[in-house]
């Protein structure tokens, strides 16, 4: 049916009104209820943050460390006295470093751990005075040639280190540690076999003091060099920083070890055969050794002929306290170092006694009317000699090695044992035996 004028102009109207109401439902999330962005991510809720520990105690000049767990990782961290304890705010990782600076009393902080979140948590951090080293760890050199403080090369020092109880009285009788950190030294031993070493431990004396002997390496160049103490109850340590100078010539000879002591196992004997290297250090190559007992030990050689360079004393039984050798350099400076061989003070033990044992051999023939020899020796007299009846034994208790005889026995085919022991603790005991025929 042909359309009217007014229908065919609403027609084309009514389609667009219809597709805008369309498009204005699906813009609102009409029609089905669903969510603006399905695809949207859920926010997930971070882990709590932990801090470990949540308290420590610490000691200026002694590391320790924070571990962090949880949050949302990278960390920060604040100080809330950052002159004592300073921290840089950003956290490599999940550790903090802590390392606080000198205090003279007991001094609370508080170190705040922050992760990306803005979550934080505290941990509570006292710093202690190092009461157990209340004075700096201290080089000196056996000669002031390079400077205070610093080693010549080839020279000796030492270096010491007061140590205090909790109380501040004397640290008598505590284990401390000295490490040569790095540098061109050793740390003198009391081992003549290794007279050098990179670590030592040592026991603080009755004053709470405690020192090592140190000596550079001959020759070498100069060059920085640290040396740490560590009190080994508590963990706490110092350092000392110094310098060894690189010298061609010094005035002074050193010797090391200056002195050797050696013991012998037991009572009234003294060590054979032990050697002893003696290295020597300064003054003017070549060098010339002599002892006041010549004969008590053997030397490698009478002439060292290099700054650095050794002898070798082999010990040979004779007891010496102490035997002395002069060393002369070739400027006519001399210097000694000494040997001590010492005897034991364990008796030594009584070696123990032979086996025990019977010499015999029988005779062929009739037993009756015979008598019949063996000789008993070894273990520990008196012997105590048994035998089978009607067997006659003319010294059942031989109070020595010696022979025993045996008589009185018959013919029958009857084998006759001859026991025989002796006196020791457990007493050692051995037979033999006499067959008599038919």
């Amino acid at each position: 049916m042909p359309l009217s004028p007014l229908t065919a102009w609403l027609r084309p109207l009514l389609s667009f009104l219809g597709l805008a109401g369309l498009l204005t439902l699906s813009a609102c999330g009409g029609g089905g209820g669903a969510p603006n962005n399905m695809f949207a991510p859920t926010a997930q809720s971070a882990s709590p943050l932990v801090v470990l520990p949540t308290s420590a105690t610490i000691y200026p000049g002694t590391p320790a460390t924070l571990t962090i767990s949880g949050g949302t990782p990278p960390y920060r961290v604040f100080s809330s006295n950052a002159a004592v304890l300073p921290l840089a705010q950003n956290v490599a990782g999940n550790t903090v470093l802590l390392l606080a600076n000198a205090v003279s009393t007991d001094t609370a902080t508080t170190v705040t751990v922050q992760d990306s979140g803005g979550q934080t948590t505290p941990a509570t951090i006292l710093v202690r005075p190092a009461a157990l080293f209340p004075s700096a760890l201290t080089v000196i050199a056996s000669s002031a040639e390079c400077g205070s403080g610093n080693l010549c090369t080839g020279a000796t020092g030492t270096v010491g280190v007061q140590v205090n109880g909790p109380a501040g009285s004397p640290g008598a009788g505590r284990q401390v540690r000295f490490d040569v950190v790095y540098g061109p030294f050793s740390i003198l031993t009391s081992n003549p076999a290794a007279p050098l070493a990179t670590t030592l431990t040592v026991t603080t004396d009755g004053t709470g003091r405690a020192q090592v002997g140190i000596q550079s390496a001959v020759d070498a160049t100069t060059a920085p060099a640290q040396i740490r103490v560590t009190d080994l109850t508590s963990g706490q340590q110092q350092i000392a920083n110094f310098t060894v100078v690189r010298t061609t010539t010094t005035t002074s000879i050193t010797v090391v070890p200056p002195t050797a002591t050696i013991q012998g196992a037991f009572v009234n004997e003294c060590s054979s055969g032990f050697r002893i290297d003696y290295f020597i250090y300064g003054g003017s190559p070549p060098y010339r050794i002599s002892s006041t007992f010549p004969n008590s030990v053997t030397l490698s050689t009478m002439t060292v002929n290099q700054n650095g360079g050794f002898f070798s004393a082999t010990t040979n039984g004779s007891c010496v306290n102490p035997l002395t050798f002069t060393i002369f350099d070739a400027a006519g400076r001399q210097t000694t170092a000494l040997l001590e061989n010492l005897p034991g003070t364990v008796a030594r033990p009584a070696p123990p006694p032979p086996s025990l044992s019977v010499s015999f051999t029988q005779a062929s023939g009739a037993c009756v009317n015979k008598t019949y020899s063996a000789f008993v020796s070894g273990g520990t007299p008196p012997y105590n000699i048994t035998g089978t009846a009607p067997a006659m034994i003319d010294n059942q208790a031989l109070p020595g090695p010696g022979v025993v005889n045996i008589s009185g026995l018959t013919d029958g085919g009857i084998v006759y044992t001859i026991g025989v022991s002796d006196s020791s603790t457990p007493a050692m005991a051995t037979s033999f035996t006499i067959t008599c025929p038919r």
